[in-house]
């Protein structure tokens, strides 16, 4: 590949106890000329092996642990390519699937973002796009896409943003430390008139929960974070009233189902049901903070024709079918 063309490009990674996986990222990382990692606040090693595999890289080391979503955006700050790739430490990706991301953006000049078809670590392929959250989900097996299409959600373990695009999106929200930071900034980009696309043509392998060390500890941390998060993107998209029977639900179902699966011994499901239930205790007694601007009591208008058009051709709205100018928009996964 032209090395012209990855200068284009900086790799943003977010490092979080993510030591057993530097093997496969310095593979990863070593051809791409520039990149951004923040280790948010790793005590593995993480960082110090990061400068040892991958002497080129930037590497931001953080004192404490703010969440996915203000890492990168911390990294973000000091991107000055038009693009950035936002990758996993668990992801993968080859310079000609980076090509093929790039080229898509640059087809598409309304597109925020785009995603590749991700696959786990036995090819088979991951959902990596769908409808907005809050929408019913379809029941059928989820089908790659045979070209180019526009949709409500991208899976971020790879994704590929158009930095200016970005920052006038104003990042991620801090907010969501962890889960929905994606759906939310998907949701946003479209209201902004934006698209988000995803490329089938880029495959990538992404192995998928090892970012991080396992653990009970770590377990318990993620679902707390999930369920965190999932209250305030229905909080922000589908009202406070929506929200508050959630928690409801959560904080009522949790002890009863976490007791239930101790007693079968299925302490997994036991911790996923313990973190549900003390996230939504804390969600209760103490709520989220608002960032300036993004409230959480009003919807956005994240259906029909966007309110802010991005200039440039758009891709087609209707009819789904595919043609060479215009990705189609996804209906149903």
């Amino acid at each position: 590949m032209d090395q012209n063309v990855l200068e284009q490009v900086t790799v943003v990674c977010v490092t979080h106890q993510s030591r057993a996986l530097l093997d496969a990222m310095a593979q990863t990382l070593l051809p791409l000329p520039r990149v951004i990692v923040v280790d948010n606040a790793s005590s593995d090693g993480t960082a110090a092996a990061l400068h040892q595999r991958v002497p080129h890289a930037t590497v931001l080391e953080r004192t404490s642990n703010s969440g996915f979503g203000s890492a990168n955006n911390e990294a973000m700050a000091q991107v000055r390519t038009p693009y950035a790739l936002l990758l996993n430490p668990d992801c993968t990706v080859r310079p000609d699937d980076l090509h093929t991301l790039l080229a898509t953006l640059q087809r598409y000049p309304t597109a925020a973002m785009v995603a590749p078809q991700s696959v786990d670590a036995e090819g088979r392929p991951q959902k990596s796009y769908r409808q907005a959250f809050y929408e019913k989900l379809p029941r059928t097996p989820y089908r790659v896409p045979d070209a180019t299409c526009s949709t409500a959600w991208l899976r971020a373990c790879c994704l590929l943003v158009r930095t200016e695009a970005f920052a006038a999106l104003g990042g991620f929200d801090p907010n969501f430390f962890l889960y929905y930071e994606d759906d939310d900034l998907c949701l946003r980009a479209r209201a902004a008139g934006y698209e988000c696309l995803l490329e089938p043509a880029a495959v990538v392998p992404h192995a998928g929960g090892l970012s991080t060390a396992p653990g009970l500890k770590m377990s318990f941390r993620k679902h707390f974070h999930y369920a965190r998060s999932r209250h305030w993107a229905i909080r922000r998209y589908q009202g406070s009233r929506a929200a508050g029977l959630y928690l409801a639900k959560t904080a009522l179902c949790a002890a009863p189902v976490a007791l239930l699966y101790l007693l079968l011994l299925k302490g997994k499901l036991a911790v996923r049901w313990l973190a549900w239930g003390a996230s939504a205790l804390a969600s209760a007694f103490a709520p989220l903070a608002n960032r300036p601007g993004l409230s959480p009591g009003a919807r956005l208008a994240v259906t029909g024709q966007p309110a802010f058009p991005a200039p440039g051709r758009r891709p087609a709205m209707d009819p789904p079918a595919h043609s060479a100018d215009s990705p189609a928009r996804a209906h149903l996964p």
